[in-house]
């Protein structure tokens, strides 16, 4: 019996967690070409959570925590380590807000010779 209970749970433990909380709107949708839109929220995210940035090794950047809209409210995604891309700078989650609604954009990888010209 204690198997049976142990296996499901270490799964879950593997697959992590997501924190809902927001006001409901509009899904997110796929635009033309294939890339994810996310529907512009009626409300701000929730402030960030504090998380502790661990010890990162050579090649190795930390993308930080954010939330994303998902189904019409605010998740949360834990912050992770993710190996460098040579040539790449990473651009973190953001969420700008445009004609009083809030539009998401992802985390994304941005070539290094770009990422000067943006600013």
């Amino acid at each position: 019996m204690t198997r049976t209970i142990l296996v499901p749970l270490f799964a879950l433990s593997l697959i992590g967690c997501a924190t809902v909380s927001g006001e409901p709107t509009a899904p997110s949708t796929k635009q033309s070409g294939g890339s994810l839109a996310w529907e512009p929220m009626t409300s701000p995210p929730p402030a960030p959570r504090k998380e502790d940035t661990p010890r990162l090794q050579q090649k190795e950047v930390w993308v930080p925590g954010y939330y994303q809209p998902v189904a019409g409210t605010w998740v949360w995604h834990q912050g992770e380590v993710r190996d460098a891309k040579e040539g790449y700078t990473l651009v973190p989650a953001a969420t700008k807000e445009e004609n009083g609604k809030f539009v998401f954009s992802p985390p994304r990888w941005r070539r290094s010779d770009l990422a000067s010209q943006s600013k």
